[in-house]
């Protein structure tokens, strides 16, 4: 299929082209419908309009007949001719009959039926003193009585017969025109409705056009809109998503690529230490020794990021639902440094607990201790030698408040926002030799949401760090509906 042809397929396809043509169908029909309705309408007013006219004549024609006795005196029927065919000439498509008061035709304006009689009800109506119009299909029958001055006889009738087929052909030429204002205010009512739809679909086609280049790899950066209206927001969430998306994608790239080069650090080492040892004759014993506990670190120390890994997945997945029991936060808090204070003389940090009130909280003791116990690791590793990590332990009405200092290197702002993705650092050489594997503060991010708790960091450069956590002191879960 050529390009030309794949266009034209997609330009059908397209919302705009099935829009216009809703728009242009439901023109076509309304016009049809509007334009024999208006046309019956005009119909029926013309029609009426005439008769109405043409009966103002026979009435008028019957006064001026009887003022002047023009049936009853001979030498009048001459004068009575031209009274005909001065309405033949008005009205070409009428035939009009002057009868007596014994409905015999005295004048026809066809001159065929002069002498003859005609009988029928609409005669008999007329010469009983009243007037007749009677509607007959496509014939209207107009009977108009003659009477004399004062009112009291009948001296005969004006009848006046025609066809509205005949009348309604004048129509014809103004039926087109009506249907060629429909044609005209057509194309430009389609048109104008092209040009809006295109005005309202074009967010989408920039959206479109942008996520073409994105599954092609060549953009990030969605396009600017300036619609406000529900176009302009569905094709803004289309791009919020969509940036979204890129962004997760973004960061499963890095989260592998920091996973391979973390696991792959230490099975270098292992390689190294183990080649230099397979190449080396008559290694002394002492070396043998020293090669096989940098082993074993690298060992654990890649044992400890797996584990890591395992237990970050754990906790963004859900399945480590929370087993929740109440307990004294200061007591656990303290089993924690007490743990941790051999790890802390070694560094020369001092691990201090300030317990403002005891805190009795509802929460999943093993994991709320490994999300404190990093927080807490991570104070004494970025430490100075002389530091001090304080914890102190609080309450709100509503919160269990924790909070985890130290008189560290700190951090700057910057790295605020990133500081609880995976693997981030910020001394990325340093941490390593300190044997962190970027990790900690990701599980504790996902511990303290788990708890729908939050947690927050300030911190200034070379004077230490505090880490803020706040967790509801009842645990408060969803019931599901029972059935």
């Amino acid at each position: 299929m050529s390009i030309i042809q794949s266009r034209k397929v997609s330009w059908f396809r397209s919302m705009r082209f099935r829009l216009l043509a809703c728009i242009v169908g439901i023109y076509i029909v309304s016009s049809v419908v509007l334009g024999q309705l208006v046309y019956h309408m005009w119909q029926s007013y013309w029609t009426n309009q005439k008769v109405t006219e043409i009966s103002r004549y026979a009435n008028f024609l019957a006064s001026d007949i009887a003022i002047n006795q023009m049936i009853a005196a001979e030498d009048e029927s001459q004068n009575l001719y031209h009274e005909l065919q001065s309405f033949s000439r008005l009205y070409s498509y009428a035939r009009i009959m002057i009868l007596d008061d014994q409905a015999m035709v005295r004048q026809d304006s066809s001159q065929t039926k002069n002498g003859r009689y005609i009988v029928n009800d609409d005669v008999l109506m007329a010469l009983s003193g009243k007037n007749s119009i009677v509607e007959d299909g496509d014939f209207v029958r107009l009977a108009v009585p003659i009477t004399d001055v004062a009112g009291a006889t009948v001296d005969g009738v004006v009848y006046v017969f025609f066809s509205t087929d005949t009348l309604l052909e004048s129509l014809s030429i103004s039926q087109g025109n009506l249907a060629l204002i429909l044609f005209a205010v057509g194309l430009v009512v389609c048109s104008l409705f092209f040009v809006v739809i295109t005005i309202f679909t074009k967010p989408f086609k920039l959206v479109m056009d942008w996520l073409k280049q994105v599954s092609q790899g060549n953009a990030e950066i969605p396009p600017a809109l300036e619609r406000k209206d529900e176009f302009g927001a569905i094709a803004n969430s289309v791009q919020d998503v969509t940036h979204d998306l890129i962004a997760i994608d973004r960061s499963r790239k890095e989260f592998v690529s920091n996973v391979s080069h973390e696991l792959k650090t230490p099975l270098s080492s292992i390689k190294v230490l183990t080649e230099s040892l397979l190449l080396q004759d008559s290694v002394p014993e002492a070396m043998y020794k020293e090669f096989l506990q940098d082993i074993n670190s690298e060992i654990d120390r890649q044992t400890t990021i797996v584990n890591d890994l395992l237990t970050l997945v754990r906790l963004e997945e859900g399945e480590n639902a929370l087993n929740v029991s109440s307990f004294v936060l200061n007591e656990m808090t303290e089993d924690i440094l007490k743990r941790l204070r051999p790890l802390a003389e070694e560094k020369q940090v001092e691990l201090i607990i300030e317990s403002i009130r005891e805190v009795e909280i509802e929460a999943d003791e093993t994991k709320l201790t490994l999300a404190l116990s990093n927080l807490i690791q991570n104070g004494i590793k970025y430490n100075k030698e002389g530091g001090k990590v304080t914890v102190q332990i609080d309450s709100d009405p509503m919160n269990a408040v924790i909070k985890v200092s130290d008189t560290g290197i700190g951090i700057e702002e910057e790295h605020f926002d990133k500081l609880f993705q995976r693997f981030y650092r910020v001394d990325k050489a340093r941490d390593r030799e300190a044997g962190g594997s970027g990790l900690g503060l990701s599980i504790v991010r996902q511990i303290i949401m788990l708890h729908k708790g939050t947690i927050s960091v300030a911190s200034t450069v070379g004077e230490g760090t505090e880490f803020t956590v706040k967790l509801p002191l009842i645990q408060i879960f969803e019931q599901e509906d029972e059935v």
